[in-house]
């Protein structure tokens, strides 16, 4: 029974659509950024922590599913050592390639962010113990989950059976 429902499990994976693809994919990739920045307005207010966890707890719940998922879609077709076919590099490299531009403007935006603040505004940008462990897990949990999400982007829906 546990077989059964491992395969219907798979099959019904595979069969996802690029839109709820890139759909699971954004959402995953902006649950654990939103949760921090959810965090850190709730926290300086009196709503109560049920409301405001239980918020939070579903953010991160939306990029462990959304990351399961897309692992599962994916399987090992992101690694560079993987044995693909010609059709399945392409996509991969389209993928590497698309992770890189999104990494990117990410970068660039967050340079420009700080250097408006920091040059044009005349503040101080401080970081403290949460602010960087924020940044850390959202790093080591977002880094990784890039790939895997573009190549669930650029993955085109298979064929429709005739």
């Amino acid at each position: 029974m546990a077989r059964d429902f491992a395969e219907w499990q798979k099959s019904r994976i595979d069969t996802l659509s690029q839109r709820s693809r890139r759909l699971i994919g954004v959402a995953s990739l902006l649950g654990l950024p939103a949760m921090f920045g959810w965090s850190s307005i709730w926290l300086q207010t009196s709503v109560p922590s049920l409301l405001w966890g239980s918020v939070s707890f579903l953010l991160i719940l939306v990029t462990v599913v959304g990351a399961f998922v897309l692992y599962a879609f994916v399987r090992d077709r992101v690694n560079q050592g993987a044995r693909l076919d010609e059709r399945q590099r392409v996509l991969r490299d389209r993928a590497w390639v698309f992770c890189y531009e999104i990494l990117s403007v990410v970068i660039v935006m967050v340079v420009a962010v700080l250097a408006v603040v920091v040059l044009i505004m005349g503040r101080t940008v401080t970081l403290d113990g949460a602010v960087v462990s924020g940044l850390a897990i959202c790093i080591g949990v977002l880094i990784p989950l890039l790939p895997v999400a573009a190549l669930a982007w650029v993955e085109p829906d298979p064929p429709a059976e005739a």
